[in-house]
Parts: structure tokens; C-alpha cells; sequence
């Protein structure tokens, strides 16, 4: 989403600048969220959320925008109630909130994702994609940052076949994350300034 900034993020972390290469660590986490639809209320959806990113980098390197990408299970109830109102695609936004525990400071993210035009079956469960990235950032202390997955806000867009919306309209949908989770997504080793970026 699922895979978005804060101003608390932009106070406490330099955006931008050349930063790091490409990531090759990966990371994934599978979390159970309760999510708001109408007409059919609160529905169980799984969200797996992977990252890409560099296992350490030195104090004052940019780290450059992280990809991320997230897989959600629909249930077959949320399923239903598209089709009942001719729904036969899905598509939208999701907004991820994050959070950063770094050295310096937590840094609370919001990260965007869009979501992809996704076919609705006739029945039982289906999965969305979407992708998204996380703001650049630099470190300014050594140390571990530890990188957490909070809920998630979605706007969704059923339409019928022609490509026009369905009695539903667009809607948002709210993702509570379900307690007793292990929410962890990754952690980053921050070096002492001049060393080299390890993937």
C-alpha cells in the first residue's frame, strides 16, 4: 500500500540531495488490518508490505526514496458486496502510516501508494497491488533506525464494466491494524560519517 511525509519528518531529517544507490536489501511484513466499507462494515484484509533498502549507511548520506510495495488480500465478503452493486474493477490510493525510530529522533511518515486497476472475480477472495515511496532522508547520529508500519487510509474507486462508478461512488476506507502484531518492517545501521554504504 500498500505504500507519504510529515512535516515532523521534514524538521528532522535533510529531503533529498545525492544520497544513496540503489537498495539491495528486501524486507517483508505481513500484517491484519480491520477495514471500514459501506454497506457491509468492518472486513478483515491482510497487507503485506516489502521494502527495498541499503543495510547501513554513514551519517550525513542522503538515503535515497525507498520503494515500496504492498500485496492485500481482499475477503470474499467485500467481494460480494462490490458485485452486488456491478463493480467489476478497483482501483484507487492507499496513504501508510510509518514510522522511523532513529537515533536523532522518531520520524512519523505518511507514504503514498497507488493503487492498481485490479478485476473483481464473481466470487471469494481476490489481492491488490500497489507501490509507492518512502521521502529521502539523512541521518545525522549513529546508531539502528527501525522501520514500523502503522494503519492505513485508502480511497477506493469501484467501477462497472463501461468504466463508470458504481452506486458506491469513490470512498474511503479506514485500515485499523489489529493488535499483538510484530509491525517491524526493517532496520538500517547509520555509520560514522565516511565510511561506505552497505547493501
Amino acid at each position: 500500500m500498500t505504500a507519504v511525509t510529515t512535516a515532523a519528518l521534514a524538521a528532522s531529517a535533510m529531503l533529498a540531495g545525492a544520497g544513496t544507490s540503489a537498495a539491495a536489501e528486501r524486507s517483508e511484513v505481513a500484517l491484519n488490518y480491520t477495514c471500514s466499507f459501506p454497506l457491509i462494515g468492518g472486513q478483515p484484509i491482510q497487507i503485506t508490505i516489502g521494502i527495498d533498502f541499503p543495510a547501513s549507511v554513514p551519517v550525513g548520506t542522503p538515503v535515497d526514496a525507498l520503494p515500496i510495495n504492498t500485496v492485500s488480500k481482499v475477503g470474499k465478503n467485500a467481494t460480494t458486496g462490490l458485485n452486488l452493486v456491478g463493480a467489476k474493477t478497483l482501483e484507487g490510493t492507499a496513504l501508510a502510516q510509518a514510522n522511523i525510530a532513529a537515533p536523532e529522533a522518531e520520524l512519523p511518515l505518511e507514504v503514498p501508494a497507488t493503487l492498481a486497476k485490479t478485476p473483481i472475480p464473481a466470487s471469494g477472495e481476490f489481492t491488490v497491488t500497489a507501490t509507492g515511496e518512502t521521502p529521502s532522508i539523512t541521518f545525522s547520529q549513529a546508531g539502528t533506525a527501525k522501520i514500523t508500519v502503522g494503519d492505513v487510509k485508502l480511497h477506493l474507486v469501484p467501477r462497472k464494466a463501461d468504466g463508470s462508478l458504481t452506486a458506491l461512488k469513490e470512498f474511503d476506507s479506514a485500515c485499523k491494524q489489529n493488535p499483538d502484531q510484530n509491525n517491524e518492517l526493517a532496520t538500517i545501521e547509520i555509520t560514522p560519517a565516511g565510511t561506505a554504504v552497505r547493501h
